[in-house]
C-alpha cells in the first residue's frame, strides 16, 4: 500500500472516529450550549463528516487498487478540505464563532459535492491493469 493511499485511509479513520465523538457531544452536550436549532446543525455537520470520512477511506482504497492519479488525489483533497470547511465551520458556528464564518460554509459543501464527481472521473479514467 502506498504512502498516499495510507494517508487518505488514515485520515478517513480519523474523521470517522472524531465524528463519533462529536455526535456524542452533540447528543449529550450541555443543553444551554446547544439549543435545538444548534443541535440540528451540529447533527448535520456530523452526518456529512461521516459520509465524507467514509469517502476518504474509499479514496485510499481506490488509490491502492487503481494506482495514484491526479484526479483521485484531487478528490481526496477536496473531501478533506470540504470536511474541514463545511463541518468544521458549522461546529465553530454552533459554539459561538462569528456569524461571518457561516458565509463560507457553502463553499465547503460545494467542495464535497465536486469531490465525488472528481472521484468518479478518476475511476473512469483509470486504465485497467
Amino acid at each position: 500500500m502506498s504512502v498516499e493511499s495510507k494517508w487518505f485511509f488514515a485520515l478517513g479513520c480519523l474523521f470517522l472516529a472524531t465524528a463519533g465523538a462529536l455526535a456524542a457531544f452533540g447528543f449529550h452536550g450541555p443543553a444551554d450550549m446547544l439549543t435545538p436549532a444548534k443541535r440540528a446543525s451540529w447533527a448535520w455537520a456530523v452526518e456529512m463528516q461521516y459520509y465524507h470520512g467514509a469517502g476518504l477511506l474509499a479514496v485510499g482504497v481506490l488509490i491502492h487498487l487503481l494506482g495514484s492519479s491526479w484526479l483521485l488525489r484531487s478528490a481526496g483533497l477536496l473531501m478533506l478540505a470540504g470536511i474541514l470547511v463545511f463541518s468544521g465551520l458549522i461546529y465553530a458556528g454552533t459554539l459561538g464563532a462569528p456569524e461571518a464564518f457561516g458565509e463560507v460554509v457553502p463553499s465547503g459543501g460545494f467542495m464535497l459535492m465536486v469531490s465525488w464527481l472528481v472521484l468518479a472521473a478518476g475511476v473512469l479514467r483509470t486504465r485497467v491493469r
